[in-house]
């Protein structure tokens, strides 16, 4: 996967945005992120697979749009999978960005054991556990994203690499408290909405209780 570096300061600004917005607003866009994501994942197979067999251009681009609608509602139906894929990543970079500064292979077998349990949690307990992935994994991204604009940092290397995460917090210092702090801001951000939802819902059926 090549980037023009022409793209990269757009693309950056781009998973800084979608970063910050699931952090902040990551439950109630759960889904909506799941169909994007699998509409990019569809598109790239689309475009290989179409290149692979040689259609041309106007194949490539056909199999982008079929890969993506494809890749997109597939996402969108596997929901289970995506929640227990949230709760994996939360607990996998739980347990990296806890233990970078410690041992890196340790952070990283660490992370994929908490991974799988957050993942079965995550399927249990829906709600609070896809607000705390989406706030720390919205967090995570957004602050990588922005190290390209405070230190160019090469962040597509680690999405190649993700065992060399544990390396980058640990050379980064100030990412562990800058991640841990958006973390803690969104996550409250997501509950405080999600209460006054509930809330309102709570009144909303008290008053037609009474009528």
């Amino acid at each position: 996967m090549q980037i023009d570096a022409e793209l990269y300061p757009w693309i950056s600004a781009a998973a800084l945005a979608w970063g910050l917005l699931d952090c902040f607003y990551g439950y109630r866009v759960f889904r909506l992120t799941l169909a994007v994501a699998g509409a990019l994942a569809g598109a790239i197979f689309g475009q290989a697979a179409a290149a692979a067999l040689g259609l041309g251009a106007g194949g490539a681009l056909g199999g982008v749009i079929v890969g993506a609608l494809l890749g997109g509602g597939l996402a969108f139906l596997l929901y289970l999978v995506g929640v227990f894929l949230a709760g994996f990543g939360f607990g996998a970079a739980l347990g990296i960005l806890l233990l970078a500064n410690f041992n890196h292979m340790v952070a990283l077998l660490s992370g994929l054991v908490l991974g799988v349990i957050g993942g079965v949690v995550a399927v249990k307990i829906q709600r609070v556990l896809l607000i705390l992935s989406t706030a720390l994994l919205g967090a995570f991204r957004a602050v990588v994203a922005l190290a390209y604009f405070t230190g160019k940092l090469d962040w597509l290397y680690y999405f190649r690499q993700p065992q060399q995460i544990p390396a980058l917090i640990d050379t980064h210092r100030w990412m562990l408290p800058a991640i841990m702090l958006l973390a803690v801001v969104g996550g409250f951000a997501q509950f405080g909405l999600g209460g006054s939802s509930g809330a309102k819902k709570a009144r909303a059926k008290k008053t037609e209780d009474k009528t």
